[in-house]
């Protein structure tokens, strides 16, 4: 359970933008207001680590470099689920299902306990909770007016008496008031009601009732209420002043289409729309919006649904026009617009000027008195648009185009509305209004991954639940297999009406575009991933970035694409699927062959260059049959070549397999051989074994000795990342066959290298030794002294591990020597890194922090940040050794205020285990334990025996230090037993004290002796003193 105000604030603000990144600053703001501490971002990752403990497993709280997001279904928070609710109910009651309607809405308010975001920050109930609190109210008057049609009037009196109180200035909840008294025979009350609700306007507006109150009040005095047909209700608390009486005019114009069937969602997009409504005009015509959006994204119908809602607020009548910016029979030019406008008004076809700005000034001199709504329905360039628009007027304009129209943003008041797809929810719930909720329900999981396939896009749900209507044997599982296996934009056309296809609407827009810009968007849809760069697709299209970038501008203003983070463009699916579609029609195959090839050249050396960044002395690849035609990002420094990784990690994972199935399998296997140490840097372990695997039955298909060799290595490192060991050897074996038979000293060597690291991790101390002295003697045979060196690096460590520090010193010493005289800083700063955690066992606090300094400084050199992490905690520790508090506080804060923008996860453990050990040398035990089990559960994903071997020892020293001896005997035996497996005796000596002092505690002093003295022939036998706690 979540308890606290900062945890549930949190988490409230995360259900509120679920599966959304939320940045760092906006969740600062929840939790602290104006007001954010110092270590603000250090408290942050606290209460985010200690949420994630408590979220179900089919919740993930993920972290990004700008911020985290909590990724769950809609089913998983009340808020999902109320949406879901209310969505289902106005479908059922828009159908006339008001049984449906009132167990829907009535399901979803069950679901409210108290105040929207009761007990979280009070900034952010002021913020979030007033939009929330509306939500409610929407859903009840709903579900009252589902219940009214029902005939449940006489148990509704009651409530409705108790909202109209609360609300006297909601006209809807006053309405449903008198109609329910006037239903159960109270008439006078229900008309002393009206009289109530007439003095409040008065008094506080000085206006009378809206239309709709004052026609129900006639209705109930002519007694034809029940004859009276329902109008649409507004959920306002506070209904909008009456719109001014229509002045004389010889013909009012009702020339909206006809109001969509079963509308569905866009509540936002209404609400905006009301509210600019809202706004007095300041002296010339309002155009109140912009709607831009994709072809089939629903413009028109949601300017015609709005415009029927609003229709009795333009007494002149409205006005509709479809420009056809994009219609196989070209535009409307202004000139036949202005006719058409001017019939609509009442003008003779022989009182219409010739001229089009003689047109245009009738055309506003005849609206200049007048309050019209004006839809300008599939606009193509601000041109087209500017004639149309009245001068001084209190009409209004609502435009809808498939261009962004910027250029009329520039000459007149314009409000930008751009309609994206409809959410998951909105889909299903169309979906659900169109097939009806009998049949929807029966298929509830096919519905929403049809609304999938569909792409969220209005057009092809209609299109697709046209499929289904009128064919009950047909199954929406089935439709969903089709589209599945064939081609969707076949499936999402009708044979009888092929011109309302998603294909023939996408193709309209397609066909306006300059031939460059064309040749570019059927380029993206054959390319990888779910955005692309601007380097990318210049790669793609093989154009300069100057170019390439203007055709993206230019695409992006067609709503074709859409831009996403930072300098990167994404396509919605059934786009996508058209555009790739252009591409085969449109491009040779041998253009497409060699769009290919350079698409793959290009990531490769772009990941190569990448992947220096992280190992300068990465395993070598021949790479030069692959051209760089195009160039990259700048990838200066370890920190941009990472996010450039990251970003691009889906489509460098999809060119692996594509690259092999499009008859480019060397690109495929030396790009996974490319990016393994990033997937291991930043522990994408699945993308690791997914790409390497597969690469591996490439190589194996090309019967590649070679490529198969770097792979059954490089998988060799992923199952002994993941803890898996013996699997691990058996790759690392397989391929030294491999080098055997080729005489490839140099891969040997490496394969040696990582056998001796695994052995030593299995325990098999004398095997791992073996092989470490095998590596070495194959680089310094081959002349490569920098592995050699890497090799004596690993032996230090190899016998730090045994405690044999002497000996560990004599091979750092030699490796520190040749990296300062060959110029190599990463490997130096690792090497004092290395000495660092070794004088922290020792607790030689001055020797550590002078190596941890050398360490850092050269690690910030290089913007190596997982590095300085490392340096950073070492040094902490150090410092709390020496007593100098202060400066190990400052220490640790600069290494989370980095791990706030770095994704790797060593880093963190080391991070989460030095505060807690921290803390348990200054005998903060209650602060100590839950950051020690912290970093624990971190490990387990790391797999460091060596880690988990100090950690569980330090948690013991915490829980004795609490008075637990129980728990803590336990986790030193824990410890114990780990130390033993990896041949720690340092941690062995330690467990061992810490067994004998719970049993004393507790009163065994046989078995507390035994232990005791299994710790002195430990420390006897490696000529130590027992070292002090931590």
């Amino acid at each position: 359970m979540v308890t606290g105000l900062k945890q549930r604030t949190l988490l409230a603000v995360l259900v509120l933008h679920a599966n959304r990144v939320v940045s760092h600053d906006r969740l600062l703001s929840a939790l602290w207001g104006a007001d954010v501490p110092a270590n603000g971002r250090r408290l942050l990752h606290n209460h985010l680590w200690s949420l994630r403990r408590l979220l179900d497993d089919d919740a993930v709280l993920a972290g990004t470099a700008t911020g985290y997001s909590l990724q769950i279904h809609s089913d998983a928070s009340d808020l999902g689920v109320f949406g879901t609710e209310t969505a289902l109910g106005r479908s059922a009651l828009s159908t006339g299902d008001a049984v449906q309607a009132s167990k829907r809405f009535t399901g979803a308010l069950t679901l409210w306990r108290g105040p929207a975001l009761g007990g979280t920050h009070p900034e952010l109930q002021a913020s979030e909770g007033a939009a929330l609190e509306e939500s409610r109210v929407a859903a009840l008057i709903s579900r009252i007016e589902a219940d009214l049609a029902l005939g449940r009037h006489a148990e509704l009196v009651g409530e409705l008496r108790g909202l109209v109180t609360e609300n006297p200035l909601d006209e809807t909840l006053r309405g449903q008031l008198m109609r329910a008294l006037h239903h159960v025979g109270r008439t006078a009350e229900a008309l002393e009601e009206f009289r109530l609700g007439r003095q409040h306007f008065r008094d506080e507006f000085g206006l009378e009732p809206g239309e709709g109150l004052s026609r129900l009040h006639q209705a109930i005095l002519s007694g034809n209420l029940e004859s009276e047909r329902p109008e649409a209700r507004q959920t306002a608390s506070v209904s909008a002043p009456r719109a001014p009486e229509r002045l004389p005019s010889s013909y009012v114009p009702r020339q909206l289409p006809a109001d969509i069937l079963r509308f569905t969602g866009r509540a936002d997009q209404l609400l905006e729309l009301d509210t600019l409504l809202s706004e007095e005009p300041r002296g010339r015509a309002l155009v109140l919006s912009a709607v831009a959006g994709a072809a089939g994204v629903g413009k028109t119908a949601l300017v015609t649904h709005w415009g029927h809602r609003v229709a009795s607020r333009f007494p002149d009548g409205q006005l509709y026009i479809n420009l056809h910016g994009y219609s196989q029979g070209g535009l409307t030019p202004p000139s036949d617009a202005l006719h058409y406008l001017l019939q609509g008004l009442g003008v003779a076809n022989d009182e219409i000027p010739q001229d089009v700005d003689q047109r245009t000034a009738l055309y506003r001199s005849l609206l200049a008195d007048r309050r019209l709504l004006i839809v300008l329905d599939n606009a193509a360039t601000p041109d087209q648009v500017r004639p149309l628009l009245p001068g001084s007027s209190p009409s209004r304009v609502v435009i809808t185009s498939r261009d962004s129209l910027r250029g009329l943003f520039v000459t007149h008041d314009v409000h930008g509305i751009v309609l994206d797809v409809l959410s998951p929810a909105e889909a299903s719930a169309l979906l659900t209004s169109l097939l009806g909720p009998t049949r929807a329900d029966l298929e509830i999981d096919s519905l929403a991954e049809l609304a999938r396939l569909c792409g969220h896009l209005p057009l092809a749900l209609r299109l697709a639940a046209a499929q289904l209507t009128g064919r009950p044997a047909l199954r929406v599982g089935d439709l969903v297999a089709k589209l599945g296996q064939e081609n969707r934009l076949n499936v999402l056309d009708l044979e009888e009406d092929p011109h309302i296809g998603v294909r023939a609407a996408f193709g309209l827009s397609y066909r306006s575009l300059p031939g460059t810009t064309r040749r570019l968007f059927r380029l993206l849809g054959t390319g990888l991933g779910p955005s692309v760069s601007l380097h990318a697709a210049a790669a793609l299209s093989g154009l300069s970035l100057q170019d390439t970038e203007a055709s993206l501008n230019r695409l992006a203003t067609a709503h074709l694409i859409q831009p996403a983070e930072e300098g990167r463009w994404q396509m919605h699916d059934l786009l996508r699927v058209y555009a790739a579609e252009r591409a085969r029609s449109e491009e040779p195959e041998t253009e497409l062959d060699a769009v290919q090839t350079r698409l793959f050249d290009w990531y490769l050396h772009t990941a190569g260059a990448a992947a220096d960044r992280i190992d300068a002395n990465r395993i070598p690849i021949d790479v030069t049959a692959a051209r760089p035609h195009f160039p990259g990002p700048v990838l200066g420094t370890l920190e941009q070549a990472l996010n450039w990784l990251e970003t691009e990690r889906p489509a460098l994972v999809a060119a692996i397999h594509r690259a092999a199935a499009e008859k480019h399998p060397t690109h495929s296997w030396q790009l996974a051989c490319t990016l393994w140490q990033f997937f291991a840097y930043r522990g994408h372990t699945d993308d690791w074994f997914g790409t390497h695997r597969h690469a591996l039955e490439t190589a194996r298909a090309l019967n590649d000795a070679t490529a198969e060799a770097y792979l059954l290595e490089t998988l060799g490192h992923a199952h002994r990342r993941s803890g898996n060991y013996r699997e691990a050897i058996d790759h690392y074996l397989a391929g030294k066959a491999l080098r055997d038979r080729s005489d490839d000293l140099h891969g040997e060597g490496r394969v040696s290298n990582a056998l001796a690291l695994t052995y030593d991790l299995l325990g098999e101390f004398s095997v791992a030794g073996r092989y470490y002295e095998r590596a070495l003697k194959l680089f310094r045979e081959v002349g490569d002294q920098t592995r050699e060196t890497t090799i004596l690096s690993n032996l230090g460590i190899f016998h730090a591990r045994r405690c044999q520090f002497d000996k560990a010193m004599t091979y750092w010493r030699q490796a520190l020597t040749y990296f300062s005289r060959m110029g190599d800083p990463h490997s130096e700063a690792g090497i004092h890194a290395n000495i660092s955690t070794a004088g922290n066992r020792l607790v030689q606090p001055d020797l550590v922090i002078k190596h941890s300094l050398s360490a850092i400084d050269l690690y910030r050199g290089l913007s190596e940040r997982r590095g300085e992490v490392l340096a950073l905690t070492n040094m902490a520790l150090a410092l709390t050794h020496s007593a100098d508090h202060e400066a190990a506080a400052r220490a640790l804060d600069q290494a989370e205020e980095i791990l706030h923008d770095l994704d790797n996860l060593e880093a963190r453990v080391h991070t989460v285990g030095t505060r807690g050990a921290v803390h348990l040398l200054k005998g903060d035990f209650e602060q100590a334990v839950p950051l020690l089990r912290q970093a624990l559960e971190l490990n387990r994903d790391l797999s460091d025996p060596h880690i988990e071997c100090e950690t569980t020892n330090r948690l013991g020293r915490a829980y004795s230090g609490l008075g637990d001896h129980r728990a803590a005997i336990t986790h030193h035996l824990r410890a114990c037993a780990v130390a033993n497996r990896v041949d720690d005796r340092l941690e062995m000596g330690h467990a061992h004290r810490g067994v004998a002092d719970g049993l004393e505690a507790l009163g065994d002093h046989e078995d507390a002796e035994k232990h005791r003295g299994e710790a002195r022939a430990i420390f006897t036998d490696l000529g130590m003193s027992p070292p002090g706690s931590g």
